[in-house]
């Protein structure tokens, strides 16, 4: 196959920019922040660098993708970004822009306002060569804001008027931001650009997404936005994607979401209420019976999930239940045509093709999902060969352009000797396909984390089963934030792994903020990071951060404004997860007598590298220090839980009583060597001779 997504080009002899962007390092970043390079980041440009200047030299090997695995601390944004821009803006490379995709709007929102001033700061970049690219569901439109003008109050209505006029994206990050408006999702979903809009509208947020179209030195943009216009190109879709991919230098940040995106971007889903419509209308009362039992049943189950959101597998009783119904409907499709009734045909035979596929069942894995807020009831289902499609994603857009994917939990801490292999494994590449480069963490999680577990006495730990009851479970989670609260100065962040408990944490807490005298902070309902919460914890510096999901990613508070880190639950995959089932299949389907020990494998290999995100956010510079508490029993039951804290260096008392002398040692001054930057030792062309960087 050519190239999908770029043109070959008789590149000229390139010169070498290795010492320029040493340079950049070693003198403006250092003045601008007046501090020391660090050592690992300008290694890891450099690498970068040669990546992208040999990414078309047949000598080299091109075609693979570039993996740099770089802990927490490393600086993995401008670490990428400035190499990567200044290849960019270098005449004699092809690759003109660089698109850097995040998984989480809380990193995408601190590179748009963060990152992207730092490189105009170095005059890298002019404020009109950088676009910030999301989604629909995240810009506005006007004509959807003038038809429910009435359903916001006056003062609401005046930041509203204000912003359509003064808008320069349309995008809900600058409503929030720049405007200050806390907008819930109820309200936004109001003026947000409706699914299926034809652009027909010539408002800021229709006209400032066409013009990502328009080429740019940088657009930052999400995993969302990348995969669907890789799928607009490859599929040869009549309309242009949204994002051109072609020469571009393509970064994939949080790449550890990247797997999750990419299958909701092939999941295809149909409407129950349709379905129920059509199955009302064409099939008799008997024939219905069992479906409208089914619905029953999963109404209840859904109505059980706190969150009133979820996915459920379908057993093999409902997949016989749809296979009968789908034989019915075909009756009648067979009938309504021999009737010529054009309007039942086309009702038919578009329900009937959709089943149809789902119950391809060694094709397709079908599940239910559901949104009661919404009142979204659907039917998806998605290719069983999820590795073989993320095979073709990775080689397509790597064929001719560079691919650089970026975490710090690629292999879940594994040794140069085993980490190749977990990755060729989990990605479905070859060791020929990918170059895979470590860097050392800078941080000394013994001398930096205080960990609390959990003693004797605790009632969890003596009652496992309560992690289970979210409302027992957070009334001692409670208790110990309470007595966390009193010892540290700092703000605390709470990560839960359900809804329910966040809400329950939450609401007990905010019943006693007088008391504690800290104030509560709350993940809203249906919302990621929100800019405005985030800015109140930073500036608060003593306040309770309480949140879920994208709280384990992208969220940056170096300080004391998060000096207490709480994991209430390890965040092992749920049985329903999609992608957890698909990989489970794959493992199934490989009938080998090993299977039972490669899914519980993959079951803590999943769970390992959240947690590793988890714990990242308390400590993000080598100056933070902090206490992080576990109220999970597993982490003293469970050998291999055990073994990954004592490999990480993170040691969990019992008990409180040397965490005074832990941070009276900080207040006296704790040396963190992390690693001497040497300039004379960097190793400029690490592309055609050294892989490893340990």
């Amino acid at each position: 196959m050519g190239p999908l997504f770029c043109e070959k080009m008789n590149g000229d002899e390139m010169t070498d920019l290795s010492d320029e962007i040493i340079d950049i390092f070693d003198q403006k970043l250092a003045k601008k922040y007046n501090s020391s390079p660090r050592h690992a980041q300008v290694q890891m440009a450099l690498d970068i660098y040669s990546y992208i200047k040999n990414c078309r030299n047949t000598e080299y090997g091109s075609n693979k993708v570039l993996f740099e695995e770089a802990p927490v601390g490393t600086g993995k944004s401008l670490g990428t970004l400035i190499p990567a821009i200044v290849a960019a803006k270098n005449m004699h490379l092809p690759f003109k822009g660089v698109i850097y995709a995040t998984a989480t709007i809380g990193l995408q929102s601190q590179l748009w306002h963060e990152e992207k001033k730092t490189l105009i700061d170095l005059g890298l970049l002019y404020p009109h060569e950088a676009k910030l690219a999301m989604g629909k569901n995240n810009t506005a439109c006007f004509k959807g804001y003038q038809l429910n003008q009435t359903s916001f109050s006056s003062e609401e209505q005046k930041i509203l008027n204000r912003f359509f006029k003064k808008t320069i994206t349309g995008l809900k990050d600058e409503l929030i931001t720049d405007f200050e408006f806390d907008i819930t999702p109820e309200k936004w979903d109001l003026i947000k650009i409706p699914s299926g809009e034809n652009y027909s509208c010539d408002c800021v947020g229709h006209q400032y997404r066409r013009d990502l179209k328009k080429s740019s030195h940088l657009t930052i943009t999400n995993q969302q936005q990348l995969i669907s216009a890789y799928l607009t190109t490859a599929n040869l879709e009549p309309y242009p994607p949204v994002l051109d991919l072609k020469n571009k230098i393509i970064v994939i940040d949080e790449a550890h979401e990247l797997q999750e995106n990419f299958l909701e971007a092939h999941t295809k889903r149909f409407r129950l209420k349709d379905l129920k419509k059509v199955a009302r209308q064409f099939l008799s009362l008997n024939r219905q019976a069992n479906f409208n039992q089914m619905i029953k049943e999963l109404n209840k189950k859904s109505d059980e999930i706190y969150s009133g959101r979820g996915t459920f597998q379908f057993e093999n009783t409902q997949i016989a239940i749809f296979r009968s119904i789908n034989e019915h409907l075909k009756e009648a499709l067979a009938q309504a045509r021999n009737d010529f009734n054009y309007s039942a045909t086309n009702k038919l035979a578009k329900i009937s093709e959709q089943l149809d596929t789902m119950l391809l069942t060694k094709v397709y894995k079908s599940w239910y999902e559901f949104d009661v807020t919404h009142d979204t009831y659907e039917i998806c289902y998605a290719p069983k060969n999820f590795g073989e499609n993320l095979n073709l994603f990775l080689k397509r857009l790597s064929s001719n352009n560079p691919l650089i994917l970026l975490s710090g939990t690629f292999s879940a801490n594994a040794g140069t000797r085993t980490a190749p292999k977990i990755l060729a494994k989990n990605w479905y590449l070859t060791n020929q396909e990918f170059i895979l480069n470590k860097y050392s963490s800078i941080f000394e999680w013994d001398k930096q984390i205080y960990g609390i577990g959990m003693d004797k006495f605790n009632p969890i730990k003596r009652n496992s089963h309560i992690i289970n009851d979210a409302n027992r479970h957070a009334f001692h989670i409670v208790y110990e934030i309470d007595v966390l609260a009193e010892r540290i100065a700092g703000g605390i962040l709470i990560l839960t792994t359900s809804l329910e408990l966040k809400d329950n944490i939450g609401k007990r807490l905010r019943n006693v903020s007088d008391k504690i005298g800290r104030t509560v902070l709350v993940q809203k309902k249906g919302e990621s990071q929100n800019p405005i919460t985030v800015d109140k914890f930073k500036k608060d510096k003593k306040s309770i951060l309480v949140g879920s999901g994208s709280y384990y990613t992208g969220f940056s508070v170096p300080g004391t404004a998060l000096q207490g880190l709480v994991i209430t639950k390890l965040p092992f995959p749920v049985i329903s997860n999609p992608l957890y089932t698909i990989k489970m299949d794959e493992l199934n389907a490989e009938d080998s007598e090993g299977n039972a020990k490669q899914i519980e494998e993959l079951k803590y290999f999943m769970m390992f590298i959240k947690l590793e995100q988890g714990i990242g956010r308390l400590i993000r510079t080598t100056e933070d220090y902090g206490t992080l508490v576990i109220t999970d029993p597993r982490i003293s039951t469970d050998p291999r839980i055990v073994d990954w804290f004592q490999g990480h260096n993170i040691l969990l008392h019992t008990n409180y009583d040397e965490m005074k002398t832990f941070y009276m040692n900080w207040l006296n001054g704790v040396d963190i060597e992390g690693e001497e930057y040497v300039r004379e030792e960097l190793f400029k062309d690490g592309m055609k001779g050294k892989v490893w960087h340990t």
